[in-house]
């Protein structure tokens, strides 16, 4: 409907006689509202005035004679003094028809029931009020009670962003902001010129921005809300600080919490607004761009307590950090990295560099926990991996990962980070190759050829953990080594079903052709060139396994991953009826082969990926019980170029030679190799003595193969391999998660309490998820939202990952100078887990 329109139609309705309504638009708003007007009524005609006194004379006298015409005249055509009326050509007309008149305030006043002091602002404003755009924006806001100057004002000012709803003065100013730095030069002009002839908008907009920031727009510059942005910027980042004599800003300095408090909820509004970030973060970053973070970091220092972090105040501090804390003291640089994800966004570039800055830091934290590495026997350095060294595996792998992740994207510390990966690299691979060093030692000094490892064989897999009585699926997944299911198990743990996990030894060599099938039920394992022979024969291919599986459990099969997660719904449900199935996984060996760097550390995301999901569905959807996974042998992995020189040369003759491993009828002592009667260290039977020849160390030979990812030697690496069983069963955890505050000083301030909370133990198998209510008393009236919060992260790795930062706002005036956090769970809301004392260090505004 439009407004303007119905009120020209009732002009000619209350005066049948009226010919020519004469239209003179002061402020443009009418002739806006009638450009939109596609259809007018028969009989009329609709004319903006162009200048040609005379034909428009004419057409009205002659053309338009039985027509009802809306003549408008644009500002700087019609009469404004009583001279130029009577000079007016058109006055003869104008004198017999009628002029528009905006004169509806006292009658809309009289509609609304409003007060008389804002008749003179409803009266200068009364045209723009009552267009269709105002009245549709204002539709519900308008009542006695609730009328207000302000109000009307962010309904012009609403349109004028081309807005359809009335706006907060958040929202307002952000958007401000946003245009003010656009491209849109068009949009931008037209705002500030809309926003300039009303001068009550223009006022009330120039007051709120005073008040808040101590400065306002200037029309006069081509930037017209810098000073804003500045101020803005300034106080986000530094109001937590005193100021200090060489702040070259100071002069913005806001120290009302109050405002303070207005001012960040204007900031968080720009920044996490899913519509308006991108183009805040943009236009803040331009318009405020005198107000540098490297000089406010030269100032107060990296280590200063600020409030919010911009991306650029965050690149100094990162490069300071990796280049002298992050070998130096790993662990403040772990505590820094989790202050600094909590204040960004959690979709900033940003995070992927605080997470290879964090994953670097677990790692050197791991490497400088590990004490020596030369330890008395076979068994301490089996225990020593699997319960520490693991854990230098899965950082390096975690922090490849982030690392590969954040090279797509340019960034200012591009170098350092390259530097630090580098310094990485070199020390993953010397503490690896020292662990192996002093581990093949152990095992040639004992002389018990892997023995006396305290761990169950693999070729006695299939014997010790096969089970008649019931649906048995096996997954085999290849290369999945031990660290990656550590982490598989954490992911795991958020399922109803329990599983648990158990180290097994590998064969030597550790090499699919071997290890794989000898996982298989078998009698005999033999080589037979170089391949190895399960019960006579050799299995190359998948229904190969199958016959052969069929001789030890009837109606057994053996699948591909892929075949199971693409079968259609019946035939999959078929499949998993019957007693054994083996499923062969190869994701992560497939993939590794091709030894490029992002194939690798991305195979094994993926495999995590996957057999978390096969697992809940083999248990879920497909009803089996029991689900078994292991793997043939795992890896070493280096992200970094082998050099020739690096490369192992073996002179001796060889049946078979790989990059870790090679087969050789001599036993003659070669230096940096260890030998192994084959037989003793696998299960696989020779027609001739063999030994198998491994490098000392994480040494590669020089042989066809790959060298950054490799395997079939005897580091614990490729040894170690996991055996995860899965039983379907609901939970019986009983104990929920504990909590407990990361800081018990806690102040509010600008009105907001911000406080971390530790899940103190990761969800697993025995402990389950809690759900917990905070929320901020005063006596016992609560005075802030409640806050409802899931702790159910599985990492029992890194700490980081189970913090939680929440932000309560206070939502009523409150004058106690002390108050308290209340923490319950949720389940049980009548006895607090948490009471915390919370200093109201501010007095809360409701005139925002």
């Amino acid at each position: 409907m439009f407004i303007i329109q119905n009120r020209i139609y009732s002009y000619f309705e209350r005066n049948p006689q009226l010919h020519v309504l004469f239209i003179f638009d002061k402020m443009g708003i009418i002739q806006t509202e009638l450009e939109e007007v596609k259809d007018w009524s028969d009989g009329y005609v609709y004319k903006v005035f162009d200048g040609a006194w005379f034909n428009t004379k004419y057409a009205i006298e002659n053309t338009w004679k039985e027509k009802r015409v809306v003549l408008l005249f644009p500002v700087g055509t019609y009469p404004h003094s009583e001279e130029q009326q009577l000079q007016f050509p058109l006055l003869d007309m104008l004198k017999a028809n009628m002029e528009y008149k905006e004169d509806d305030y006292a009658s809309y006043m009289q509609q609304y029931n409003l007060p008389e002091r804002f008749r003179g602002f409803i009266k200068k404003n009364i045209a723009e009020i009552m267009s269709s755009k105002i009245q549709n924006i204002l539709n519900g806001h308008i009542d006695s009670a609730t009328f207000s100057e302000d109000l009307v004002c962010r309904a012009f000012i609403s349109n004028y962003l081309g807005d359809k709803k009335l706006l907060d003065w958040e929202t307002i100013i952000v958007k401000m902001i946003i245009l003010d730095a656009t491209w849109e030069e068009k949009k931008r002009t037209d705002f500030w010129h809309r926003l300039s002839r009303n001068l009550d908008a223009s006022k009330t907009a120039n007051d709120k921005l005073m008040k808040l920031f101590g400065v306002s727009y200037n029309l006069n510059a081509s930037q017209k809300m810098k000073s804003v942005a500045e101020c803005l910027k300034y106080n986000c980042i530094t109001q937590l600080l005193d100021v200090v004599p060489g702040d070259s800003y100071k002069q913005y300095k806001i120290s009302s919490s109050a405002v303070l408090d207005q001012i960040n909820k204007i900031y968080e509004w720009g920044t996490h607004d899913r519509l308006l970030s991108e183009k805040f973060i943009q236009s803040m970053r331009i318009l405020a761009s005198d107000i540098k973070e490297e000089e406010i970091i030269n100032i107060y220092g990296i280590d200063a307590n600020y409030f919010y972090y911009t991306e650029a105040l965050c690149w100094p501090i990162l490069q300071e950090i990796v280049e002298k804390k992050l070998m130096a003291d790993p662990e403040d640089v772990n505590d820094r990295m989790r202050e600094l994800s909590l204040k960004l966004p959690a979709d900033s570039h940003i995070q992927i560099i605080i997470r290879f800055i964090e994953q670097s830091a677990l790692f050197y934290i791991q490497v400088r926990g590990l004490g020596t590495l030369k330890l008395n026997h076979t068994k301490e350095y089996v225990n020593k991996y699997i319960t520490e060294f693991y854990l230098v595996d899965m950082f390096y792998r975690k922090t490849l990962e982030a690392y590969h992740d954040l090279i797509t994207k340019e960034n200012p510390i591009e170098h350092m980070l390259n530097v630090a990966k580098r310094q990485m690299d070199q020390e993953y691979a010397k503490v690896a190759n020292l662990l192996n060093l002093e581990w093949l030692t152990c095992v040639e000094e004992k002389g018990a050829w892997f023995t006396e490892t305290g761990l169950k064989h693999q070729e006695d897999f299939y014997a010790n953990e096969s089970d008649l009585n019931v649906k048995q699926v096996i997954i085999i997944s290849d290369a999945l080594r031990y660290e990656v299911a550590m982490e598989l198990m954490q992911r795991l743990a958020r399922e109803k079903n329990m599983a648990s996990i158990e180290a097994y030894q590998a064969m030597l060599p550790t090499e699919t052709k071997f290890c794989k099938l000898s996982l298989l039920p078998h009698h005999s394992l033999e080589l037979i060139g170089t391949d190895m022979a399960v019960d006579g024969t050799v299995l190359a291919t998948t229904e190969q396994r199958t016959a052969h599986l069929d001789k030890y459990r009837e109606g057994g099969v053996c699948v591909r991953y892929e075949d199971v997660m693409n079968g259609d719904q019946i035939s999959t449900r078929e499949l998993f009826k019957r007693p054994l199935v083996y499923i062969f996984h190869d994701t992560i060996d497939e993939a590794s082969h091709s030894q490029s760097p992002f194939e690798v550390i991305s195979a094994c995301r993926k495999a995590i990926d996957q057999l978390s999901v096969l697992i809940k569905r083999l248990h879920a959807t497909w009803n089996v019980t029991n689900v078994v996974l292991t793997a043939d042998h795992g890896f070493l992995y280096n992200d970094m170029k082998f050099e020739d020189k690096d490369k192992h040369n073996i002179t001796d003759a060889s049946v078979e030679k790989k990059t870790r491993y090679y087969l050789t009828d001599s036993d003659e002592y070669v230096e940096g190799i260890v030998k192994f009667p084959l037989e003793r260290v696998s299960a696989i039977k020779c027609q001739m003595p063999l030994w198998i020849g491994v490098p000392v160390g994480t040494n590669r030979l020089a042989a066809s193969g790959g060298y950054n990812f490799a395997h079939g030697g005897a580091s614990l690496q490729e040894m170690i391999i996991p055996v995860i069983r899965s039983q379907q069963k609901r939970t019986n955890k009983t104990e929920k998660v504990g909590i407990s505050l990361m800081n018990h000083n806690l102040n509010m301030v600008s009105s907001r309490l911000k406080f971390q909370l530790i899940q103190s133990e990761a969800v697993s198998m025995t402990v389950m998820e809690r759900k917990v209510v905070c929320c901020i008393y005063n006596g016992d009236d609560p005075v802030t939202q409640e806050k409802v919060l899931t702790l159910n992260s599985t990492d029992a790795t890194n700490l980081n990952n189970r913090v939680y930062e929440v932000t309560l706002n206070l939502q009523k005036s409150v004058s106690a100078s002390m108050l308290q956090l209340r923490i319950y769970d949720a389940d049980d809301q009548l006895n607090p887990l948490i009471r915390e004392t919370v200093k109201n260090n501010t007095m809360i505004e409701q005139d925002f």
